[in-house]
């Protein structure tokens, strides 16, 4: 998939990072749409950010080519449910929350399986990320391909085993 859009659903500090990230590698994808029930985050987002587009409409993020969720496991459940409606049977999830496995991410979407999950951490804002990620059976070596290179600018981003990420 050359040239994706992207969708964030949460605009805290992990879509900071990743924002931060590739703009400072010049290679901001040409369209990102980020959700936040927040309106004081969102402006603070747009700010620093002002190419991306922002909205408290989470299923504006997930209408995307690649969406990451970017919210607190706390209301991952609630947020994953309310996604699940807008999400294109093409489209690519990449979770960046912990502790929720692909088996229960796909439970909570409904049977969508087309994910990705990874544990990216604040280095990746200069390059020097170390960002495992895990790919569900579902994606197929383009889609993984896509995924790499969104993560490239960020760092590193070893392939691991799902029982592994959070090591």
């Amino acid at each position: 998939m050359s040239n994706p859009s992207i969708g964030f659903i949460g605009g805290g500090r992990i879509a900071r990072i990743f924002l931060a990230g590739w703009t400072r590698a010049q290679q901001l994808p040409a369209r990102i749409v980020v959700a936040d029930p927040s309106a004081e985050a969102l402006a603070k987002l747009k700010a620093q950010f002002p190419r991306i587009e922002t909205t408290s409409d989470l299923a504006a993020a997930a209408a995307q080519d690649v969406v990451f969720l970017a919210t607190h496991p706390p209301v991952l459940t609630e947020a994953a449910g309310k996604a699940a409606a807008a999400l294109k049977p093409a489209a690519i999830l990449v979770s960046l929350a912990p502790k929720f496995t692909i088996a229960k991410l796909t439970a909570l979407l409904g049977g969508f399986a087309r994910i990705a999950r990874s544990n990216p951490n604040a280095p990746s804002v200069i390059g020097a990320g170390m960002n495992p990620v895990v790919f569900g059976a579902a994606l197929t070596a383009a889609d993984r391909d896509t995924v790499r290179a969104l993560f490239a600018p960020l760092g590193e981003s070893p392939e691991v085993d799902e029982a592994k990420i959070e090591a």
